[in-house]
Protein backbone atom coordinates (compact mmCIF):
# COMPACT_ATOMS: atom_id res chain seq x y z
CA UNK A 1 0.00 0.00 0.00
CA UNK A 2 2.71 2.49 0.81
CA UNK A 3 2.65 5.76 2.65
CA UNK A 4 -0.73 7.04 3.92
CA UNK A 5 -1.88 10.44 2.77
CA UNK A 6 -1.91 13.17 5.40
CA UNK A 7 -5.06 15.13 6.17
CA UNK A 8 -3.54 18.12 4.33
CA UNK A 9 -2.92 15.91 1.28
CA UNK A 10 -6.54 14.72 1.37
CA UNK A 11 -7.87 18.28 1.72
CA UNK A 12 -5.75 19.33 -1.27
CA UNK A 13 -7.09 16.36 -3.26
CA UNK A 14 -10.71 17.12 -2.35
CA UNK A 15 -10.26 20.78 -3.33
CA UNK A 16 -8.60 19.86 -6.63
CA UNK A 17 -11.34 17.37 -7.49
CA UNK A 18 -14.05 19.87 -6.48
CA UNK A 19 -12.50 22.58 -8.65
CA UNK A 20 -12.26 20.11 -11.54
CA UNK A 21 -15.91 19.06 -11.21
CA UNK A 22 -17.03 22.70 -11.00
CA UNK A 23 -14.84 23.57 -13.99
CA UNK A 24 -16.21 20.67 -16.04
CA UNK A 25 -19.81 21.69 -15.31
CA UNK A 26 -19.03 25.23 -16.48
CA UNK A 27 -17.03 23.84 -19.39
CA UNK A 28 -20.02 21.72 -20.47
CA UNK A 29 -22.71 24.35 -19.93
CA UNK A 30 -20.78 26.93 -21.96
CA UNK A 31 -20.95 24.76 -25.07
CA UNK A 32 -24.06 22.62 -24.73
CA UNK A 33 -26.91 25.12 -24.97
CA UNK A 34 -28.92 23.09 -22.43
CA UNK A 35 -28.93 22.59 -18.68
CA UNK A 36 -26.29 20.20 -17.33
CA UNK A 37 -28.99 17.95 -15.85
CA UNK A 38 -30.72 17.72 -19.22
CA UNK A 39 -27.44 16.77 -20.87
CA UNK A 40 -27.03 14.03 -18.24
CA UNK A 41 -30.49 12.64 -19.07
CA UNK A 42 -29.76 12.65 -22.80
CA UNK A 43 -26.32 11.17 -22.19
CA UNK A 44 -27.72 8.21 -20.24
CA UNK A 45 -30.17 7.49 -23.04
CA UNK A 46 -27.34 7.71 -25.57
CA UNK A 47 -25.13 5.27 -23.67
CA UNK A 48 -27.75 2.87 -22.25
CA UNK A 49 -30.56 2.95 -24.80
CA UNK A 50 -34.25 3.57 -24.13
CA UNK A 51 -34.75 3.68 -20.36
CA UNK A 52 -37.37 4.30 -17.72
CA UNK A 53 -37.13 7.66 -15.96
CA UNK A 54 -36.40 5.79 -12.71
CA UNK A 55 -33.39 4.09 -14.33
CA UNK A 56 -32.11 7.44 -15.57
CA UNK A 57 -32.51 8.89 -12.07
CA UNK A 58 -30.49 6.00 -10.67
CA UNK A 59 -27.66 6.46 -13.20
CA UNK A 60 -27.48 10.25 -12.85
CA UNK A 61 -28.11 10.56 -9.11
CA UNK A 62 -30.86 13.04 -9.98
CA UNK A 63 -34.25 13.00 -8.27
CA UNK A 64 -36.99 11.32 -10.33
CA UNK A 65 -38.98 14.57 -10.46
CA UNK A 66 -35.89 16.36 -11.83
CA UNK A 67 -35.43 13.69 -14.50
CA UNK A 68 -39.12 14.01 -15.42
CA UNK A 69 -38.83 17.80 -15.70
CA UNK A 70 -35.74 17.57 -17.92
CA UNK A 71 -37.40 14.86 -20.01
CA UNK A 72 -40.50 17.00 -20.54
CA UNK A 73 -38.40 19.95 -21.78
CA UNK A 74 -36.35 17.69 -24.05
CA UNK A 75 -39.53 16.08 -25.37
CA UNK A 76 -40.90 19.56 -26.14
CA UNK A 77 -37.60 20.32 -27.93
CA UNK A 78 -38.07 17.19 -30.07
CA UNK A 79 -35.04 15.35 -28.68
CA UNK A 80 -36.85 12.45 -27.02
CA UNK A 81 -40.21 10.69 -26.93
CA UNK A 82 -42.03 8.39 -24.55
CA UNK A 83 -42.22 4.78 -25.72
CA UNK A 84 -43.87 1.67 -24.33
CA UNK A 85 -41.98 -0.51 -21.90
CA UNK A 86 -42.24 -4.09 -23.19
CA UNK A 87 -41.62 -5.42 -19.66
CA UNK A 88 -44.56 -3.45 -18.22
CA UNK A 89 -47.12 -1.88 -20.56
CA UNK A 90 -48.30 0.40 -17.72
CA UNK A 91 -44.86 2.05 -17.60
CA UNK A 92 -42.98 4.01 -20.22
CA UNK A 93 -39.40 4.46 -21.31
CA UNK A 94 -37.75 7.44 -22.91
CA UNK A 95 -36.08 7.15 -26.31
CA UNK A 96 -33.99 9.60 -28.27
CA UNK A 97 -35.30 10.93 -31.55
CA UNK A 98 -32.89 11.36 -34.45
CA UNK A 99 -32.58 14.99 -33.36
CA UNK A 100 -31.71 13.83 -29.84
CA UNK A 101 -29.02 11.44 -31.11
CA UNK A 102 -27.57 14.23 -33.26
CA UNK A 103 -27.64 16.62 -30.31
CA UNK A 104 -25.74 14.25 -28.01
CA UNK A 105 -23.20 13.38 -30.72
CA UNK A 106 -22.61 17.11 -31.30
CA UNK A 107 -22.37 17.70 -27.55
CA UNK A 108 -19.63 15.08 -27.32
CA UNK A 109 -17.85 16.47 -30.38
CA UNK A 110 -17.77 19.90 -28.72
CA UNK A 111 -16.58 18.45 -25.41
CA UNK A 112 -13.74 16.60 -27.13
CA UNK A 113 -12.79 19.67 -29.14
CA UNK A 114 -12.73 21.92 -26.07
CA UNK A 115 -10.85 19.42 -23.92
CA UNK A 116 -8.25 19.00 -26.67
CA UNK A 117 -7.64 22.75 -26.48
CA UNK A 118 -7.54 22.76 -22.66
CA UNK A 119 -4.92 20.00 -22.44
CA UNK A 120 -3.23 20.74 -25.75
CA UNK A 121 -0.03 21.80 -24.00
CA UNK A 122 0.11 18.55 -21.97
CA UNK A 123 2.17 15.56 -23.01
CA UNK A 124 0.16 12.58 -24.23
CA UNK A 125 1.62 10.61 -21.33
CA UNK A 126 0.32 13.14 -18.77
CA UNK A 127 -3.16 13.08 -20.33
CA UNK A 128 -3.25 9.27 -20.33
CA UNK A 129 -2.04 9.17 -16.72
CA UNK A 130 -4.81 11.56 -15.65
CA UNK A 131 -7.35 9.46 -17.54
CA UNK A 132 -6.20 6.25 -15.84
CA UNK A 133 -6.21 7.85 -12.39
CA UNK A 134 -9.62 9.47 -12.96
CA UNK A 135 -11.08 6.10 -14.05
CA UNK A 136 -9.52 4.46 -11.00
CA UNK A 137 -10.95 7.10 -8.65
CA UNK A 138 -14.39 6.84 -10.28
CA UNK A 139 -14.32 3.08 -9.72
CA UNK A 140 -13.17 3.46 -6.12
CA UNK A 141 -16.09 5.85 -5.58
CA UNK A 142 -18.49 3.26 -7.03
CA UNK A 143 -19.07 5.17 -10.26
CA UNK A 144 -18.31 2.49 -12.84
CA UNK A 145 -19.33 4.00 -16.15
CA UNK A 146 -18.89 2.73 -19.70
CA UNK A 147 -15.38 3.42 -20.94
CA UNK A 148 -16.35 3.76 -24.60
CA UNK A 149 -19.04 5.86 -26.18
CA UNK A 150 -21.30 3.90 -28.53
CA UNK A 151 -21.43 4.59 -32.24
CA UNK A 152 -24.14 7.22 -32.95
CA UNK A 153 -25.60 5.16 -35.81
CA UNK A 154 -25.97 2.10 -33.56
CA UNK A 155 -27.62 4.34 -30.95
CA UNK A 156 -29.93 5.78 -33.60
CA UNK A 157 -31.00 2.29 -34.75
CA UNK A 158 -31.69 1.14 -31.18
CA UNK A 159 -33.88 4.15 -30.39
CA UNK A 160 -35.65 4.04 -33.77
CA UNK A 161 -36.61 0.41 -33.08
CA UNK A 162 -38.10 1.33 -29.69
CA UNK A 163 -40.00 4.23 -31.25
CA UNK A 164 -41.29 2.03 -34.10
CA UNK A 165 -42.71 -0.48 -31.58
CA UNK A 166 -44.77 2.25 -29.92
CA UNK A 167 -45.46 4.52 -32.89
CA UNK A 168 -45.69 2.30 -36.00
CA UNK A 169 -45.86 4.22 -39.28
CA UNK A 170 -49.36 4.45 -40.66
CA UNK A 171 -51.00 3.49 -37.36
Amino acid sequence: MGEKLSEDDLVTLICAIGATVHGLKRFYSDSEEIDHGASMVLGVLFRRGPSRPSEIAQHTNLDLSTVSRHARFQEDAGRLVKVADPADRRAHRLALTDEGVDHVAEMWRRRIERLAVAVGHWSAEDARTLSQLAERLAGDLGMNTPIEMPDPEAVRALHRAAIAETHPKGA
